[in-house]
């Protein structure tokens, strides 16, 4: 279903994304394979190059961040489905760029058929350079990276006080009572002394 999903919102962006016409995107199991005709230097038979995009079974980063909002002490289950469906809804985005990444640098892989080695048209080295530290840095470390950023900074942004510190402004704290810091001590020997 999630490999269907990024094949859905690609599908459409072929004309921009492809310099081959005719190109398609397939979903076999979980894996997701581009399908490129290639034109011989003969122009009488067209092949197609059948080069994988994605395995969408090896995203762990939507478990990871998913386990992390849902574990994180001191939130109520509402804020927890406002964080979760915020961080999964841009984590997912990251996700689709990684994936359209990883289409332009299979797209500058030189293809090899009968007649010999195939390159695209709008191959450069400075761009297979770029696009292969994009990939490698999406693959290899931006996974786990762009999830762990998004649940610090959901941390960063929405972590509220504790309510005892809502009741020390309102000033329904005795002197004698409990500090609300956690302390154990009185109020009037730790943060209200």
């Amino acid at each position: 279903m999630y490999a269907r999903l990024f094949s859905a919102l690609a599908s459409p962006l072929i004309p921009l994304i492809e310099s081959s016409p005719g190109t398609r995107y397939r979903v076999e199991g979980t894996r997701i394979v581009a399908e490129r005709p290639i034109l011989k230097q003969t122009f009488e038979k067209v092949t197609v190059n059948r080069t994988p995009l994605r395995e969408t079974s090896g995203d762990y980063p939507l478990a990871l961040l998913m386990a992390l909002v849902l574990a994180t002490p001191g939130w109520s289950l509402t804020r927890r489905g406002k964080v979760l469906t915020c961080t999964l809804a841009l984590l997912i985005l990251t996700q689709f760029l990684s994936f359209l990444v990883n289409i332009e640098y299979t797209k500058l892989w030189p293809a090899k058929t009968a007649a010999g080695i195939v390159v695209s048209t709008d191959y450069s080295k400075t761009k297979m350079i770029l696009f292969d530290w994009l990939y490698a840095f999406l693959e290899f470390m931006g996974r786990g990276f762009f999830a762990l950023l998004l649940y610090f900074g959901a941390i960063a942004l929405l972590w509220g006080r504790p309510e005892s510190f809502d009741r020390l402004r309102a000033g329904s704290v005795g002197r004698n009572d409990p500090c609300p810091c956690g302390s154990g001590l009185k109020f009037k020997r730790c943060c209200g002394g």
